[in-house]
């Protein structure tokens, strides 16, 4: 690799690492107003507005690191960030528009996170591959199609698989549920593997690696609220009948998670269980995001994108050779 070749890279590496770190902090900045705001819709276009939020610091970064780079390219040295295009511009001898160790350094830890993420991604596919494998293995047979029974006295209600999901129901937790019950769940875990849920989850995680902290733990705790009410939704539209829903819910939660203290339902609120249940039981009108929204969206963006990529560059050359 040259020297031209590797400086090109490092600039072009620099420019989306801090990109990342300004979309990210912007993204913290409006978050709560955001969450609140995806609330007022209707669970699968919270789940497009979530999942365009989520991706917005890594997309975000290469999408504004092509703009500034791609008008360089006509340019003798092609960096991205570099005014001395011709000899009368230059300000400064060559090598002061090279990427300096503090941008190393930057360059550094971004490569750190994004390694990092990948590798538990990694290992995540790994861990739930070798575990369906262990499934597939044994003598289960199956309740209906992605439903597994295994033979255990616990309750247990899980899912395995990220490309190819199956749940997996005990006979600890079938034997404690009535026929419409079980057919309730056994519906719901086949509406997850429908959906892909598990994978767009798992993809969700990947893409919020450079969201702050509390913003990522927020956007997938509503992700993860959203998917479970969208199948909640669509399991009492196919049974006609929203509260035997809610009661399969509230049913399997006390066989899976038993109740110590003697008390009433209530001490479960501000629980995700009570969301589910009253999202059911109150039968709101929520907005829906028109269908065309997110075509506009993508083809304003590509527009921003062309018309704004030889504008960005030069007021980004500007603010960083000044």
């Amino acid at each position: 690799m040259t020297h031209e070749n590797l400086s090109l890279i490092l600039h072009l590496l620099y420019i989306i690492s801090i990109t990342t770190l300004i979309l990210g902090a912007l993204c913290w900045l409006i978050n709560p107003f955001f969450i609140k705001w995806v609330t007022k819709f209707n669970p699968q276009s919270r789940l497009i507005l979530l999942r365009s939020f989520g991706s917005i610091p890594l997309v975000g970064a290469l999408v504004i690191g092509a703009m500034i780079s791609i008008p360089a390219l006509s340019h003798s040295s092609a960096l991205p960030i570099d005014h001395c295009h011709v000899s009368t511009n230059c300000m400064g001898p060559p090598a002061s528009h090279m990427v300096t160790i503090s941008e190393l350094a930057v360059i550094g830890a971004a490569l750190c996170i994004f390694c990092w993420a990948s590798l538990i991604a990694f290992m995540q596919w790994r861990r739930s591959r070798t575990l369906l494998e262990r499934l597939d293995a044994t003598s289960c047979s199956m309740l209906s199609p992605n439903v597994q029974l295994i033979e255990t006295e616990l309750p247990l209600a899980f899912s395995l698989g990220i490309f190819r999901p199956n749940a997996v129901l005990s006979t600890g937790l079938v034997n404690n549920l009535s026929s419409e019950q079980l057919h309730i769940v056994c519906t719901h875990e086949e509406v997850h593997a429908q959906y892909r849920d598990s994978f767009y989850k798992w993809i969700l995680r990947f893409m919020c690696t450079f969201h702050y902290p509390s913003v990522k733990r927020g956007i997938l705790q509503e992700h993860a609220l959203s998917l479970e009410l969208r199948v909640d939704q669509q399991v009492a539209r196919s049974t006609q009948c929203n509260v035997a829903v809610a009661e399969a819910i509230v049913k399997v939660q006390r066989l899976m998670s038993p109740i110590k203290n003697e008390g009433p339902l209530c001490q479960f609120l501000g629980t995700e269980l009570e969301l589910r249940v009253h999202y059911l039981l109150e039968q709101t009108t929520d907005s829906v995001l028109p269908k065309h929204t997110l075509l506009l969206s993508i083809i304003l963006v590509l527009i921003f994108s062309v018309c704004g990529s030889l504008p960005l560059h030069n007021t980004v050359e500007a603010l960083i050779t000044r």
